[in-house]
This record gives structure tokens, C-alpha cells and sequence, in this order.
């Protein structure tokens, strides 16, 4: 199978899972989620379309990017979801932009939590890319900069420290050999437990992504 052809399976077989997924949505999960990613409604006429508060819309979007995102990474197994991942950190670590675009789907959807005390995008981030972009320039701010695998959510995800300052938890949804889905946590508030000093060295805390 050459490139194109390649492409072209993954295109016909993530437009497939989409339209699986969309149908397993609530109908206020769908309405939220085509407005706001499909089409880029502004937040304030989404909110007036679907008849609930701009919050509520955002959280029901969130709510089915995530259904989406699992619903495609459900058949990946445990090794393939670790070897991808590593890939990942070791891309990160080295800076390679290209190597990291090439582990992301084209489709793929980064969603950055700083909670209003980090600077973050504060919409998701689409396409490899501008994903690729985005994790460079957050692992970029500080020198002495360490990515390790590290159990996040029950999965291998990605733990970023400055010096031994944990800094952000990342954690990643895999379909095959791509990263559909990341979720990068640096509010401060949700990484308190990583950073509890009676905490043995190593000691799993998964991230809050409410």
C-alpha cells in the first residue's frame, strides 16, 4: 500500500468512526459538539441554538470529544498505546517537530487546562501540525525540561517536570499507531498532588480533568 493509499484508509476509516460515534452522542452532546467543532459557532449562538448557558455547551463538547476520542482508541491494545506514547516523550525531549507531527492523526485534538493561572490556548488545538507546535512551545518555556512515561488516568501517559517540579500531566488517546486525543493538565490546583512532598518518587496521581 503506498502513501496515498494509506491516507486515503485512514480518512475513510476515521469518517466511519465519526459517524459511529456521533450517533452514540445525546443530542445535546451532538448539537454542542457539531456547532462548536464542525462549523466554529461563535460559543454565545451556540449557547442561544442548543438553549443552555455558553458553560454548559462547552462542557457538553468536551464531554463528546472525549466519547469521540475513546470510542476510536477503545480497540488499540496495551502495548501499542505504550509504544506510541514513548515515541511521543522521546520526540518531545528531542524537539523533533516532524517525528512528533508523525504520531499524531491528522484529525487530532489537543485540549490544554491551565485553569486561568498558566497561560494556555484557551481552545482546543486541531491538526498535527498545530498540536505538534503547541506541546514544542509548552516543553520550550523552562530549561532543564523532562518528559517521562508515567501511569496517567490507568494508562501510560506523560509526566513534564521543570527541575523536580511537575509541571504538567499529559495524557493521550491512541487509534492505531496516531494520538487522536491529548489532554495536557498545568492548572497548578489540579497538579498539587503530584507535587506533595510526602509523596514517594514515582507514585501515580492521575490528573483532574473536570
Amino acid at each position: 500500500m503506498n502513501h496515498a493509499d494509506s491516507d486515503d484508509s485512514l480518512a475513510e476509516e476515521t469518517s466511519q468512526v465519526l459517524r459511529d460515534a456521533l450517533d452514540a452522542l445525546s443530542p445535546a452532546e451532538r448539537t454542542a459538539f457539531v456547532l462548536n467543532d464542525a462549523f466554529g459557532t461563535a460559543p454565545e449562538a451556540v449557547a442561544d441554538i442548543a438553549g443552555q448557558t455558553e458553560r454548559a455547551c462547552d462542557e457538553l463538547a468536551e464531554r463528546a470529544r472525549h466519547s469521540l476520542s475513546a470510542r476510536r482508541a477503545r480497540t488499540t491494545t496495551t502495548r501499542r498505546h505504550d509504544l506510541v506514547v514513548r515515541a511521543v516523550g522521546e520526540a518531545c525531549a528531542d524537539e523533533d517537530s516532524g517525528r512528533l507531527a508523525s504520531l499524531l492523526a491528522a484529525d487530532v485534538t489537543a485540549c490544554f487546562d491551565g485553569g486561568g493561572k498558566v497561560r494556555t490556548p484557551t481552545r482546543p488545538v486541531d491538526g498535527r501540525l498545530q498540536v505538534a507546535r503547541s506541546l514544542l512551545t509548552l516543553l520550550a518555556r523552562h530549561p532543564h525540561t523532562t518528559t517521562v512515561p508515567h501511569s496517567v488516568n490507568g494508562r501510560t501517559g506523560l509526566v513534564v517536570r521543570y527541575e523536580n517540579h511537575v509541571a504538567a500531566v499529559i495524557s493521550l488517546d491512541i487509534a492505531g499507531p496516531h494520538v487522536v486525543h491529548i489532554w495536557v493538565v498545568l492548572n497548578p490546583d489540579k497538579l498539587s498532588l503530584w507535587n506533595r512532598t510526602e509523596l514517594a518518587p514515582g507514585t501515580p496521581r492521575p490528573p483532574d480533568r473536570s
